[in-house]
């Protein structure tokens, strides 16, 4: 039979990019060095996250207008405010919402927009506002900066809420004393002094409640009042510290011509509070605080949480007695687990590709194309850090779902470069064929999964940035493992099949094969009784076995000695014998 016309690849000339590796002794382990080295300098510095971080385009304008209507915002404050902010450079959309009492104008930009740039023009459109209404407030010009959660805490005990208080506030400036970026609190009222001033006396006095909150309001300012001149330069403040009930209680508000003065403590009862309208937390029926930790998209997910287990196992045992710091929400777990995912993932593929191929294969070829898959893993990293991608969710997802592209590229490549090894090729004639035969198909197959990924780029906005960590994963992944099946694995294939003497099993690999598979059916088939803790895995699959359909009886039917023999173990073993006068034994 004519063998096929094989291509020569540029061998005999020396001219293929894969000849070339496969021949040189050196270049082979040099790229690999330089991918490994890549990767892990990568490895050391990219960040770690649960979600990609999201850049937000968006400035928001509020402005409060107390008992107006939606139709009165929308002509007095919204077609005031729409035509100064919509020709600052860089808007994309505006929207503008009017409801009763407040406006609302959301401005987006295009992306790539100097959002610092933005604030300050529209803070300055803002203010070259001049004709809103009087009884307004400020219009409030917020941007909102992008912070990922990291886990929740809730600080509880049989405390009252003031002390609560104290204690969740020392807590958050530690924390971001430490070093934590943002630390948000929920289930803290704000306090408040109310002042109820019945109505009859508001009567007899012929007073109202605005001139006595401008009264009270007057005496409860810091305000500048100018400079003094002199030898010496100094600044006047007008400066009035009533902020607690006993001060408010002398404050007047009415005097007489004959000298009587009313003050606010003769007719109003006056107390500190914290407001009744603001949400109250609660855990186990306790009050209860949240701080909800959070990270700027530099931070690191992993190392926020371990500064945050670090601080509670420091002021754990220096808490009042009762007093419960419960953490829950914690992110980092859940990143943590998708991370031990991979490895475990990745050591199987790792454990399955070395032990298929070195009972059907080469002990050596099985070892080459194992250690591809750690290093296509490590230069995929390496393209991560350099792109400004992150380890997190999504890009983990892809790289668990691209563990199989790595161990395919390599285990074909090695298995056609063995088979032209044992039909007579040299060994560097036969890995560089074994490569160049598998390089169209291999390259289809990876522009196919490019192809299905790719249009992932096109999305836009906040969901857009979520994903494009999965189509540039997988774009890496494939760069990765092609580099290496194609130009590091030849190398080491020639190298390897140089040194190998003879095809076919030698008496050691008899014996490990028969030492691992007998150990398989010891594990399966021996009842441990829990002496030794089997893996999750050989545990599932046993029961997975245990619970298969039986044989149907009519084909093994039972002798009746064997059936009467059953019976009588099981009563004799399960059914202590008793005696009863009026049944005998039984």
């Amino acid at each position: 039979m004519k063998p096929p016309h094989i291509p020569d690849l540029g061998l005999q000339t020396g001219r293929g990019i894969i000849s070339v590796f496969a021949r040189h002794s050196n270049a082979a382990n040099l790229l690999m060095a330089l991918m490994i080295i890549f990767g892990l300098y990568s490895l050391a510095r990219i960040n770690t996250q649960f979600f990609p971080s999201v850049i937000t385009e968006t400035i928001r304008v509020n402005v409060t207008w107390s008992g107006a209507s939606a139709e009165d915002v929308e002509a007095n404050i919204l077609e005031v405010l729409e035509p100064e902010l919509r020709f600052i450079d860089g808007v994309d959309e505006m929207t503008t919402i009017a409801r009763e009492g407040v406006g609302l104008l959301q401005i987006d930009f295009e992306r790539g927009t100097d959002m610092q740039k933005a604030l300050s023009d529209v803070e300055a459109a803002v203010s070259a506002a001049t004709t809103l209404p009087e009884d307004a407030d400020a219009p409030k010009v917020s941007f909102s900066k992008w912070f990922d959660g990291v886990a929740r805490l809730a600080v509880t005990g049989p405390y009252s809420e003031a002390a609560l208080k104290s204690i969740a506030k020392r807590m958050r400036d530690d924390l971001i004393a430490r070093g934590i970026d943002k630390v948000s609190m929920t289930g803290l009222r704000d306090e408040e002094i109310a002042v109820r001033v019945p109505e009859r006396e508001l009567r007899r006095l012929e007073l109202t409640l605005g001139e006595i909150s401008a009264a009270i309001a007057d005496n409860s300012r810091d305000l500048p009042s100018g400079k003094l001149e002199g030898t010496v330069s100094r600044q006047i403040r007008s400066l009035s510290d009533a902020q607690d009930p006993t001060r408010l209680r002398d404050i007047e508000i009415k005097s007489f011509s004959s000298g009587e003065k009313i003050t606010v403590g003769n007719i109003a009862t006056i107390e500190r509070r914290f407001d009744p309208d603001d949400k109250e937390g609660y855990s186990g029926g306790r009050r209860a605080i949240q701080l909800y930790i959070q990270r700027s998209a530099t931070a690191d997910t992993l190392e926020t949480a371990a500064i945050l287990d670090a601080y509670l196992q420091e002021i754990t045992p220096a808490l009042p007695p009762g007093l419960k710091v419960l953490k829950y929400g914690v992110r980092a777990d859940l990143l943590k687990q998708r991370i031990s995912l991979l490895v475990r993932n990745g050591a199987t593929g790792l454990v399955l590709v070395v032990t298929v191929l070195f009972v059907f294969l080469s002990g050596r070829v099985a070892f080459w194309v194992a250690v591809g898959i750690p290093v296509a893993i490590l230069a995929t990293l390496g393209i991560m850090y350099v792109s400004g991608q992150s380890i997190n969710m999504i890009s983990l997802f892809a790289l668990i779902m691209m563990l199989g592209i790595v161990v395919d590229d390599a285990i074909v490549v090695g298995e056609h470069t063995a088979t032209r090894h044992t039909m007579g090729d040299p060994p560097a004639i036969a890995a560089v064929r074994g490569a160049g035969h598998m390089l169209s198909p291999v390259m289809a197959a990876s522009l196919t999964t490019i192809a299905a990924f790719a249009p992932l780029f096109l999305v836009r906005d906040t969901i857009g940035q979520l994903f494009a960590a999965l189509p540039l994963v997988v774009i890496a992944v494939i760069i990765a493992s092609l580099i290496e099946c194609f130009l590091i694995l030849p190398g080491h294939l020639t190298h390897s099949l140089s040194r190998a003497q003879r095809a076919g099993w030698s008496f050691w690999r008899w014996v490990a094969f028969a030492l691992a598979f007998s150990a398989l059916l010891i594990v399966f088939a021996r009842d441990w009784s829990g002496a030794l803790p089997l893996p999750d895995s050989v545990v599932m699959a046993r029961q997975m076995l245990g619970e298969l359909p039986l044989p149907r009886r009519s084909r093994w039917p039972l002798a009746p000695s064997c059936l009467a023999q059953s019976r009588k173990r099981y009563f004799s073993s399960s059914v202590p014998a008793t005696r009863d006068p009026a049944i005998g034994e039984r």
